[in-house]
């Protein structure tokens, strides 16, 4: 039996599991796209954030919700947002 590579197994990208899990915390979309430009360390912006949201939704559709059992936990351990430029 051939062996199957990982990366054929579904899962959502880092980028797809930060929108996933900021969408947990139910906040409004400049504050999730904020959150997550900080979570990745580079800009997200509005058109990209949607387009991976319905990504996450199909995937969802088709393989149910990620585990929650690796990653970031949003209630139990939220992170401070990066310094911003000019800030002391």
């Amino acid at each position: 039996m051939p062996v199957r590579s990982l990366d054929e197994l579904p899962s959502l990208t880092p980028l797809q599991m930060a929108i996933y899990e900021t969408d947990l915390l139910d906040l409004t979309l400049r504050d999730s796209i904020k959150l997550v430009t900080s979570r990745v360390g580079f800009f997200v912006g509005q058109h990209r954030y949607l387009l991976e949201r319905t990504k996450i939704d199909r995937f969802i559709a088709q393989y149910g919700p990620p585990p929650h059992d690796k990653g970031w936990d949003p209630v139990h351990a939220p992170r401070e947002a990066a310094p911003q430029v000019g800030s002391p």
